[in-house]
């Protein structure tokens, strides 16, 4: 798990356990054009977890590295789908905040080093 990781826990709605389980999910949810993960390339901005008839939710705040991007839905059903195949969570939202404006100062040494950044 990226142990630097960028991610706001909102509120501390999340467990540490919680948050662990869906850092490491979003870890496996790769961005199809980059080939890098959703995590290591600093796109999810914040996390926020609520209860609604004993079920936990988790609503994501993500970017984009360009907006517009033609593969924007695509992406958002593998972060949906990564978190609830690896985690706790029966529901999760992912928005798109078209007001962020990424910084690629937010990627891993991982992702920068697979870019030939580094």
């Amino acid at each position: 798990m990226n142990e630097n990781t960028l991610v706001e826990n909102t509120q501390q709605s999340l467990t540490n356990r919680e948050f662990k389980a869906v850092i490491s999910a979003l870890e496996q949810a790769i961005d199809p054009e980059m080939g890098i993960s959703v995590e290591d390339l600093g796109l999810i901005y914040s996390l926020q977890a609520t209860t609604q008839d004993d079920d936990r939710q988790l609503r994501i705040i993500m970017a984009l590295t360009i907006l517009g991007c033609p593969l924007s839905a695509e992406l958002q059903t593998i972060v949906e789908q990564a978190v609830l195949a690896n985690s706790s969570f029966k529901k999760v939202f992912v928005q798109i905040d078209p007001r962020i404006d990424w910084d690629p100062k937010r990627m891993s040494r991982v992702a920068k080093m697979t870019l030939g950044i580094l």
